[in-house]
């Protein structure tokens, strides 16, 4: 039932088309940048530091506007049916490519409701351990469960999460079966991690470095291609024994489908070179995030590449809406 709004909003998306303002003007007023997670999390401080240098480039003020809920689809959807003149734009990335295939049609398309503007940043999920669970690496991972069937527990901040897509696909190849205990955030996640009553997390690097940093975590391996700069020595999962194992989170800048090309344009260039920055860079590694950009076809291709790859994997692994 609470998807049931997302859907009568969304069919209002395309008679919004005619709202359009003239490119030439733009912009000559705030402009609101919805996200879909809370306050206080590194898409939050992603969002405003790129609002910041937006404001500064465009001259009009940049508002980060907070909608989560239903997995993310209440803020996407709020985007997806605003007028498409540049004035609302939204935070989207790895968890709307996975939605569209958890939820269907009760999800935001990510493809045919938003015009793709600008990739900003990736992020690996990181396997975390205790480190009184004795897991140390993905080889200690994978025989654990095979001693322990369905009973080794790792969290994650939700259902349909990148990070619980990570866990899924790497169970799927290591041919294991592990306990997945779903979160509503990384709060409380982090804390039974930390006491050990859950022994393993996958999880982002903005919820996970200070306590690999403290040493109260162990870092077993990271989902990114390559190794990541501020865990050097950390393996990848494809350096444990998983060739071709990726999985990333990433986020970027969407209008609502139907934005002239003149406005994305505009918004491409300036994002570009705001990702460029030196300060911008340093604040996003502080994050547990790498910069990222791309033009919006690119942008557009990685979008209907990610929804491609995550529907074989998810029908695979059974994983449903809550």
């Amino acid at each position: 039932m609470r998807f049931l709004w997302i859907a009568a909003a969304l069919c209002i998306v395309t008679s919004s088309r005619a709202w359009g303002a003239d490119p030439a003007a733009y912009p000559s007023r705030p402009i609101h940048i919805i996200i879909s997670y809370p306050a206080g999390t590194a898409t939050d401080t992603l969002a405003r530091l790129i609002g910041t240098k937006l404001e500064a480039a465009l001259g009009q003020p940049v508002v980060v506007d907070i909608r989560t809920g239903a997995a993310g689809n209440i803020g996407l959807a709020a985007a997806a049916r605003s007028a498409p003149d540049g004035y609302t734009l939204a935070i989207g990335g790895a968890a709307m490519c996975i939605n569209a295939n958890i939820y269907g049609d009760r999800a935001v398309d990510p493809e045919r409701d938003f015009a793709p503007v600008a990739k900003l940043a990736t992020s690996p999920v990181i396997i975390v351990a205790n480190p009184h669970a004795r897991i140390d690496t993905v080889a200690d991972l994978v025989a654990q469960a095979r001693r322990q069937p369905g009973t080794l527990a790792y969290s994650t901040p939700g259902v349909g999460t990148p990070t619980h897509v990570a866990a899924e696909l790497l169970a799927m190849e290591a041919d294991i079966s592990l306990l997945h205990v779903p979160y509503a955030g990384s709060g409380q996640l982090m804390t039974d991690v930390l006491s050990g009553e859950v022994p393993l997390s996958f999880a982002l690097p903005g919820a996970t470095l200070q306590f690999l940093s403290s040493r109260q975590l162990k870092a077993v391996a990271v989902t990114s291609p390559r190794r990541i700069a501020s865990l050097p020595d950390v393996p990848t999962v494809a350096e444990s024994g998983y060739p071709g194992f990726e999985v990333t989170s990433w986020h970027s800048i969407l209008a609502p489908a139907g934005t002239s090309p003149e406005v994305v344009a505009r918004l491409n260039r300036e994002l570009v070179h705001i990702v460029e920055m030196p300060d911008v860079r340093e604040r996003m590694a502080a994050i547990g995030m790498e910069p990222s950009e791309s033009t919006p076809e690119q942008l557009a291709a990685e979008i209907r590449a990610e929804v491609a790859r995550w529907g074989p994997v998810l029908r695979r692994a059974r994983v449903r809406a809550e």
